[in-house]
């Protein structure tokens, strides 16, 4: 009998053509590249049960340090009834011995007051904002607020107001098992405070390192240092390491997970300087973006942290001009130590005082043309990267220091108590353009922008001024394709960056290719 394998071969080359087909098509298709690192700035779905939100930094103790005032945003088309519970505290003691760093085995002394609930509703498509000193039963120095929801898409941000300044900057929604902050400074004249909350029924067992100098600092009142359950440390760094021009931390737990988020004081009531509020990052990554920018007017810079005990980290620091045919600027290639820091200057020194940079860019960058920042690991040790702004009593600029963003999505949210400030947004992808669409969400009205182009590779500033934003309102900025997106708060001369919380839904890797140099 013959058999013929004609069939047989048709059908083996149809699979060959299919799945050369399938290639192609996976290669023209854009891939989003999941999430798979913690997270603190995540929003849910308006299909939620719940929202939960930890503000962790500020004072409620009439002092004028840094008022804690929470802002709550409400985007959905249903009030959102929502409980805080206030954790005060009054100062903790600190130990210090003569070399500025914590001795002995002494931890530090709290005094953990009565937890104070209080109940607030806010109304759909709209804003409330409380002041905790004014809860009544609130006393100490020192609090924390624990908000839960019953609107799952819900937004919280809080602001600080005090003598030396004003700092906005959005809450946490995670807890997590370790913290981590590249650019604190304990300077003259400045402040630091990291404070670290306990929500959970456990003790935690955490230790707390810091680099500065060019060394790592692991002190022993901070090892093994337990946190009750529903505890708060606010823990002044300035009285840990001493005089430091830049101090890196991380804050990791043995046992449970927390929330950490650290304070800056610069100057005092009679040269204020400013204040600067941030959740530190709880994770680490091998690419940051700054989409803002940097002020090369001031001396502003970048600090990038190696908390790692063993790897050396190799960073490129990429400095992508506005202008395409703009002249090519080479990347800032530096070499990082396990357990150290380093930081690249991209303004103007400040005259009037000595520090030094042994890094610094400015003279890289044409003047007058805007530009944006990558900060990338080439060897894939996860770092830390955060934009620090050091102010001086002649300029108008205040003092602070944010991370960058090492995330992208679809969907971001921010509240405006004013109209005011400017959004960066940063689209990633090198092969298509994303489209934007703002909504602000006020007294129950919804207000909607035109939409906004922004090309491949590259970010554009959005001033929300020019589109009218109300006064007190819920941002919600949709794009096509993923990007990320840095919110600057203030004036032209007075503000600070920071990131925007994501809906949990939108959320992927950032990814940004490396220039091509050819």
């Amino acid at each position: 009998m013959k058999v013929t394998r004609w069939p047989a071969f048709c059908l083996f080359a149809a699979l060959i053509i299919a799945a050369i087909a399938m290639e192609d098509n996976n290669e023209t298709t854009p891939k989003e590249q999941i999430f798979e690192r913690n997270q603190a700035l995540l929003v849910g779905e308006d299909t939620d049960l719940s929202a939960t939100w930890y503000c962790v930094s500020g004072t409620v103790g009439g002092s004028g340090i840094a008022d804690h005032e929470i802002l709550i945003g409400n985007p959905s088309n249903s009030p959102a009834n929502s409980t805080i519970i206030v954790i005060p505290v009054l100062a903790p003691k600190q130990l210090t011995t003569d070399d500025g760093v914590m001795g002995g085995d002494e931890k530090p002394e709290t005094l953990q007051l009565t937890s104070v609930t209080t109940e607030v509703t806010t109304p759909e498509r709209s804003m409330t904002s409380i002041t905790l000193s004014e809860i009544e039963g609130v006393n100490g120095e020192y609090a924390a607020a624990f908000i839960q929801s019953d609107v799952g898409s819900l937004i919280v941000e809080h602001r600080l107001s005090g003598l030396v300044g004003t700092s906005q900057a959005p809450c946490a929604s995670n807890a997590s098992v370790e913290w981590n902050f590249a650019s604190g400074t304990t300077r003259t004249g400045v402040r630091e405070i990291i404070s670290v909350f306990n929500p959970f029924p456990d003790n935690a067992v955490l230790d707390i390192a810091f680099t500065a100098d060019g060394r790592t600092r692991r002190p022993e009142a901070y090892s093994g240092l337990v946190l009750p359950p529903g505890n708060l440390l606010p823990i002044d760094i300035t009285d840990v390491v001493t005089l430091a021009a830049t101090v890196g931390a991380r804050v990791e737990t043995r046992i449970g997970r927390i929330i950490a988020e650290r304070m800056i004081l610069f100057g005092d009531e009679f040269q204020p300087l400013g204040l600067s509020t941030e959740i530190g990052s709880p994770s680490l990554s091998q690419l940051w973006a700054f989409p803002g920018g940097f002020d090369t007017d001031f001396p502003s810079s970048v600090v990038i942290y190696n908390p790692s005990t063993s790897s050396e980290a190799e960073v490129d620091v990429e400095i992508i001009l506005d202008i395409e045919t703009g002249s090519y600027i080479e990347p800032i290639s530096i070499r990082i130590k396990p357990g150290s820091s380093e930081e690249v200057l991209f303004g103007q020194r400040d005259e009037n005082t000595e520090e030094t940079y042994a890094l610094d860019a400015s003279s890289r960058i044409p003047r007058g043309i805007p530009y944006w920042v990558v900060v990338r690991s080439l060897n894939k040790v996860p770092i830390v990267s955060e934009r620090s702004i050091i102010s001086s009593p002649n300029s108008s600029k205040t003092s602070g220091s944010n991370l960058g963003t090492d995330f992208s999505g679809r969907e971001h949210f921010a509240i405006a108590t004013n109209g005011e400030g400017e959004l960066a947004i940063l689209h990633p992808a090198d092969d298509r353009l994303t489209l934007v669409h703002i909504y602000a969400y006020s007294q129950g009205q919804v207000y909607e922008s035109q939409v906004f182009e922004v090309s491949a590779k590259s970010r554009k500033i959005i001033d929300l001024r020019q589109l009218g934003i109300p006064n007190n309102s819920v941002l919600r900025i949709v794009s096509s394709e993923p990007v990320s997106i840095e919110r600057y708060l203030g004036s032209e001369v007075e503000g600070e960056w920071s990131r925007l919380p994501v809906a949990g839904s939108s959320l992927v890797q950032l990814e940004i290719e490396p220039p091509n140099y050819e």
